[in-house]
């Protein structure tokens, strides 16, 4: 008998990969595969950047760097954020971190103990439960109100707090819906939760994939006394595979979150951060490319799914998914894993963003291209008319 950690043992493998397994293995070979499944931008580096230096003949790619992370990169995440936030945010605020996900986790192992409670709006980011099990606190979810976008329900929140609730988690850009919370409840959420000496953990992955509209849930932030934003260089630059994020904290924070990451990575990945010192040159560039690739790719998703009286979507106005109910009798594992054996196409089942959305399921739009949405409707249409 193998002796493992029970937090481990309590959780879910993680579901991507096993549909990405369906779809490479099972799927029909009558169709090209097609994958709405990972949250990734369509270009990369390669399509809008020309390097000036190679980071492989840098020899500080192979070498660690500072565990707070490279000094210019803290400044240009500095200036940025600086832009948005009603505190100044110095380097000193500051940690480097190998992803977002990363980031969030150790986030919370600074921030929990066994037995503390997170509350998170559901539908929640899968990885964001994982991580909090594995710590071994209790998350507490909070169905969103569909009706209005996936908006937070703030009487459900403050009912839920206790003595016991340590974090709350808010993910916008939201994933998997794309909704952007409303300003003013943030506001008061974050005037309650100052009271209450709990933390928001603000995940802004996607804060530069919003559409038609000015968002800043930053500006109502007037102090880091209860907040830490968790962020990603990934979605920007379209750069997922490099694994390279950070935390804005209080410094006494970073002080500490040092020591986790001393101890689980020691820093983010230099080659990673050699890269990016690259492409801070030309974020706009990066913004441009992946930001209009998604938001022709949404305006052509709201239009398809209007010839599919059987798929509900409340369009939201951020990161690049699309949460999506099926009819009613309509399981969304058993309909996403019938859809690749079927159709060879990948979608998510909304069960794994939480129990409640056992019929929904999430297309991610942000990396195909107009061909593979049109057929990836397409088939998803015609499947739906053959089996309802």
């Amino acid at each position: 008998m193998f002796n493992i950690n029970n937090n481990i043992l309590n959780v879910d493998s993680p579901p991507i990969d096993y549909f990405n397994n369906l779809l490479s293995k099972n799927s029909n070979p009558n169709y090209n595969p097609i994958s709405f499944g990972h949250g990734i931008p369509r270009f990369t580096p390669i399509d809008y950047f020309d390097f000036n230096n190679n980071p492989i003949f840098e020899p500080s790619s192979y070498k660690y760097s500072e565990i707070r992370g490279h000094v210019k990169i803290r400044q240009f995440i500095s200036n940025k954020l600086n832009l948005k936030l009603n505190v100044k945010a110095d380097l000193d605020n500051f940690i480097i971190t190998s992803g977002a996900n990363s980031a969030l986790f150790k986030a919370l192992f600074l921030k929990l103990e066994q037995g503390d409670e997170v509350i998170v709006p559901s539908p929640v980011y899968f990885n964001h439960i994982m991580a909090i099990q594995m710590i071994g606190a209790i998350t507490v979810e909070i169905d969103s109100i569909e009706k209005n976008g996936f908006q937070l329900n703030i009487p459900g929140i403050i009912n839920q707090i206790n003595d016991k609730t340590k974090v709350i988690i808010l993910n916008s850009p939201n994933n998997p819906t794309g909704a952007i919370y409303d300003i003013n409840d943030i506001k008061h959420l974050s005037e309650i939760c100052l009271k209450k000496n709990i933390t928001i953990i603000l995940d802004y992955t996607y804060e530069d994939y919003i559409y038609g509209t000015d968002y800043n849930p930053l500006q109502i932030f007037n102090s880091f006394e209860n907040l830490i934003i968790v962020g990603s260089f990934s979605k920007t630059f379209g750069i997922t595979g490099l694994r390279i994020g950070y935390i804005c904290a209080d410094p006494h924070l970073i002080d500490n979150l040092c020591k986790i990451q001393d101890t689980i990575s020691i820093c983010a990945p230099v080659i990673s951060q050699n890269i990016l010192l690259e492409l801070i040159q030309s974020e706009s560039k990066a913004i441009n490319k992946n930001k209009l690739s998604a938001e022709f790719s949404r305006n052509k998703l709201i239009e398809l799914i209007k010839t599919i009286p059987q798929l509900e979507w409340i369009t939201t106005k951020g990161a690049f998914y699309a949460f999506l109910k099926l009819p009613k009798e309509m399981n969304s594992w058993e309909f996403t894993r019938d859809l690749i054996v079927n159709k060879s196409v990948l979608v998510l089942p909304g069960t794994i963003f939480g129990e409640t959305w056992k019929s929904y399921i999430r297309i991610a739009y942000g990396a195909v291209d107009s061909d593979e949405i049109d057929e990836g409707i397409h088939r998803i249409k015609n499947y739906l008319e053959e089996t309802t």
